[in-house]
């Protein structure tokens, strides 16, 4: 087999391929960091390394999101271990964390400890990144996939995060009355006839986590319903929604007689978040 230097397989497929997404490949085939590339150019890789690294441009070139074929992406301060059973974390779901951080603090004045859950938490990203940020927090994971829940509970171990439990849960079903001071969740809200989303999306990424019946809306508008009942009084409920669902949302939030409704934006300036209180 012919084998290259770092430069050399850089160059070569820099054409067909982004070069973060390359250097994201040899670091991963060398067991370096981005500075050995630069620094170590010229570094002849083996064949065995050569080797690896030609089977992750096929993977690439067959539109495989990179995530899934190095298994793990970066997400709020930490690397997350992703596998097909879940969603890609994605950049602008970050902003969701700082709206639960806000609101905790918020209430931490007034209550002891703090019980926040995660609903459909898949690879348990948003959940455990709150983890870390609050050790004093109680987090709980729930997701309805045993395997989506296999993937949270290795983040999690991986994480070395010690305030935290998972459940396997149909949303919000397995939870008692009141015993949730906020319930944060990104769950399914496309609807199942927009033509939006892109082809790597639709043909590798979970069905289960993207899609929703009735518009995009069902599985949020069972969400609304279901933590009324399970919040405390004055908790908080933190959704993801889509682009143009914010007002479908809050109406709903109103005709449940939820308080303190606000649409917050995400990087692009888009309405991405809702956030209430339950009176």
């Amino acid at each position: 087999m012919r084998t290259h230097t770092i430069r050399e397989n850089i160059n070569r497929v820099s054409n067909n391929f982004k070069r973060s997404d390359l250097e994201l490949c040899l670091m991963n085939c060398l067991k370096k960091n981005r500075s050995f590339l630069h620094i170590e150019s010229s570094y002849k890789l083996t064949e065995s390394e050569q080797s690896n690294f030609n089977s992750l441009l096929e993977k690439l070139d067959a539109s495989i999101p990179l995530a899934y074929i190095l298994g793990n992406q970066p997400f709020y301060n930490s690397n997350f271990f992703i596998t097909p059973d879940v969603l890609i974390p994605r950049p602008e779901t970050e902003l969701i964390i700082s709206e639960v951080l806000r609101a905790g603090d918020l209430l931490e004045n007034h209550r002891n400890e703090l019980r926040v859950l995660d609903a459909g938490t898949g690879s348990g990203c948003i959940g455990l990144s709150i983890a870390k940020e609050r050790r004093d927090w109680m987090i709980t994971l729930s997701d309805i996939s045993n395997k989506a829940s296999e993937v949270a509970l290795k983040n999690m171990k991986r994480l070395n995060v010690k305030n935290c439990q998972i459940l396997v849960s149909d949303w919000l079903h397995a939870f008692n009355n009141s015993i949730f001071d906020i319930i944060v969740s990104n769950p399914p809200y496309i609807d199942h006839s927009s033509n939006l989303v892109q082809e790597e999306v639709l043909k590798f990424e979970p069905h289960d986590a993207l899609f929703s019946n009735n518009r995009g809306i069902e599985d949020i508008d069972q969400i609304i319903k279901s933590a009324k009942r399970v919040l405390k009084p004055g908790g908080y409920l933190i959704i993801e929604n889509g682009y143009d669902q914010s007002n479908e949302v809050i109406r709903i939030l109103r005709q449940e007689d939820y308080g303190d409704i606000k649409v917050l934006m995400d990087y692009n300036n888009i309405s991405r978040f809702t956030s209430s209180r339950k009176k």
